[in-house]
C-alpha cells in the first residue's frame, strides 16, 4: 500500500516541561497501543489537517513528547522534542481497509528516545474518508483519543478558531482526595512489603536500554500479528439495549460482558471456559480533586475480579449479578489503590515487561545472550513477577468508552462512524473495545495470531456473533 507521508512540525512553546512517567511506566518499552478509526463524510483537505493537527498538539502537550532516563533510571516525559507529528495519507479503497492498515501499523514501534508517541492515518476519498489515530498507551487512554476526533472535527469546521494549551494531569496521590485512615494502613502495609521485592531486585538488577526494546518489538511482531474482528449494533438494537439496561438499573457494559461470557461458553463448552477472572477499564477522571474533563493522558485504572456465568440462570440475572459484582469492587478507594499506593521500583517494572516480552526473542538478534540469560534466571524477582502475572491474565478484558457526543455536522463534514481499537496480549483471551456514536455501538475484538491458519479467527468469530445473539436474545425475552 503506498502511503504519502506527511511531517506536521509543531510549535514548541513549553521547551524544558518535563513529567515523571510514574504508574504509565507500565507501558514503557512494550509493543501496547491504542486506537481510534472514524470514518468522515465529506471531502478533507490535507492541508487543512495539518493546520488542525498542529493544534491540537498546542492544546494536548503529550501528543508531542518523547522520553528521557536521567542518572537515577527514572523516566520522564519531555516536551523538548522537535519530531514532526507523522500524518501517512493514502487512497480510500472499501469500508473494511482501515483494518488492515492499522493491524499492519502495530508491527511498526514507537521511538520513545525520539518522540512523538502518536501516529495519524488518512484514508482519503472525495466522498468518505477514514482517520485512524494510533497512540503507545503510555501517553493516553482511549477516551483521550476520542475526545482528539471531536477536537479535530470541530477544528476542521472551524479553522479561525485560537486554541489554548490544556496542561497535563497526572495520576499522582497528590492530585487525589484524601484516603480513610484504614486506607493509608493498607498503603503502608504495601510499601513496606514492595520494598522489601525492590531490595531482592536491586541484588539481581539488569537494566534495560532502547536497543532491547527495538530487539523484543521485532521478535514478537514477526511471532505474532494484531487481527481485528469488528461488528455494529444498528441504531435500533443499540436503543433497545439501552433502554433494557435502563429498565434493569444495570450498564450496558455488564450487558455486553455476561454476553461475550455466555457467547464465549457456548462456542467453547464448559470444560474450555475455565478463565473466569474479568478486568475491566475505568474512567478515573471524576475521581481527581478537580474532575479533569478535556484532558488528554492515561487517565484510567481498572477492577479485576472472578466472575462465573451461570446457564442455570436466565441472561437478565447473569447480567445482574455481574453489575452487582463490579458496583462492589467500584465502591470506596479500591480503584485508586493501585496508584496511591504504587511503590514499584521504576527498572523493576521494566524488567517485568522484558521477562514478559523478551522470550521471543532468538539468537538471530543482537540481544539475545542477554536477554535469554536474564529470563532464564528463574530466582530474578522480575523473572518471577512475570510469569505469575501471566499465569494471572484475565479471560475477558473490555474497555468501554462510552456514548461519545458529537455535533449532527460539522461544517460540510459529517462524523459518521467510531471505532475503538485496544491492544492485545498472547496471553489474553477475549479483549474487547467498546464506544456508541451516532446512536449505533460498535465493538472490536482484539486478538494475536501466532499462524495463518485462521483457526483462531474462525473461532472467535464465532463468539463474536454468538455474543451479540445471546445479547438481543437476552434482552427481547423481558
Amino acid at each position: 500500500m503506498n502511503f504519502k507521508t506527511i511531517e506536521v512540525k509543531r510549535e514548541n512553546e513549553t521547551q524544558g516541561r518535563k513529567f515523571k512517567l510514574g504508574v504509565m511506566r507500565e507501558y514503557f518499552r512494550i509493543p501496547n497501543n491504542v486506537a481510534v478509526v472514524t470514518a468522515i463524510n465529506g471531502n478533507i483537505s490535507e492541508n487543512n489537517l495539518v493546520q488542525v493537527l498542529k493544534k491540537v498538539a498546542k492544546m494536548h502537550p503529550f501528543i508531542g513528547v518523547r522520553v528521557v532516563i536521567d542518572s537515577n533510571q527514572d523516566a520522564w516525559f519531555t516536551e523538548e522534542c522537535d519530531a514532526p507529528l507523522p500524518l501517512k495519507v493514502t487512497r480510500r479503497k472499501s469500508n473494511r481497509q482501515w483494518i488492515d492498515v492499522l493491524e499492519n501499523e502495530q508491527k511498526i514501534p514507537f521511538d520513545f528516545e525520539k518522540g512523538p508517541l502518536i501516529r495519524f492515518i488518512l484514508l482519503k476519498s472525495d466522498e468518505i474518508s477514514d482517520l485512524i489515530v494510533i497512540c503507545q498507551h503510555s501517553i493516553c487512554d482511549g477516551l483521550s483519543l476520542a475526545n482528539i476526533i471531536q477536537d479535530i472535527m470541530f477544528l476542521l469546521s472551524s479553522p479561525e478558531i485560537k486554541v489554548k494549551r490544556i496542561d497535563p494531569v497526572l495520576p499522582v496521590p497528590a492530585n487525589f482526595p484524601a484516603v480513610p485512615l484504614q486506607v493509608k494502613l493498607k498503603l503502608l502495609k504495601n510499601k513496606l512489603i514492595m520494598g522489601r521485592v525492590n531490595r531482592e531486585w536491586d541484588k539481581q538488577r539488569v537494566l534495560f536500554d532502547d536497543v532491547d526494546y527495538q530487539n523484543i518489538h521485532k521478535a514478537y511482531t514477526q511471532k505474532y500479528k494484531h487481527r481485528i474482528i469488528v461488528e455494529e449494533l444498528s441504531r435500533s438494537q443499540t436503543s433497545d439495549l439501552v433502554e433494557w439496561c435502563h429498565q434493569n438499573h444495570v450498564t450496558v457494559n455488564s450487558a455486553l460482558s455476561a454476553a461475550f461470557l455466555a457467547g464465549r461458553r457456548s462456542i467453547r463448552g464448559e470444560s474450555n471456559d475455565n478463565n473466569h477472572t474479568i478486568q475491566i477499564a475505568v474512567n478515573i477522571r471524576d475521581r481527581f480533586k478537580k474532575p479533569v474533563k478535556r484532558v488528554f493522558g492515561l487517565l484510567a485504572g481498572g477492577i479485576k475480579f472472578e466472575f462465573e456465568y451461570l446457564l442455570d440462570k436466565t441472561f437478565s440475572d447473569n447480567v445482574t449479578l455481574f453489575h452487582q459484582k463490579v458496583q462492589h469492587e467500584l465502591n470506596g478507594n479500591k480503584i485508586l489503590e493501585p496508584l496511591l499506593g504504587y511503590y514499584i521500583s521504576p527498572t523493576l517494572i521494566d524488567g517485568i515487561n522484558f521477562a514478559t516480552y523478551g522470550r521471543w526473542v532468538s539468537d538471530k538478534f543482537g540481544r539475545y545472550k542477554k536477554i535469554s540469560t536474564f529470563i532464564q534466571n528463574k530466582t530474578n524477582k522480575a523473572v518471577a513477577i512475570s510469569n505469575q502475572m501471566v499465569n494471572n491474565m484475565p479471560g475477558l478484558m473490555i474497555s468501554n468508552l462510552g456514548s461519545v457526543k458529537t455535533q449532527k455536522e460539522y461544517s460540510s463534514l459529517k462524523l459518521d462512524q467510531l471505532h475503538f481499537v485496544t491492544s492485545s496480549s498472547p496471553f489474553l483471551d477475549i479483549v474487547i473495545g467498546v464506544v456508541t456514536v451516532k446512536g449505533k455501538l460498535t465493538l472490536t475484538l482484539n486478538y494475536m495470531e501466532e499462524d495463518n491458519s485462521g483457526a483462531l479467527c474462525v473461532e472467535l468469530e464465532k463468539i463474536m456473533r454468538k455474543s451479540i445473539e445471546h445479547l438481543n436474545n437476552g434482552i427481547n425475552q423481558d
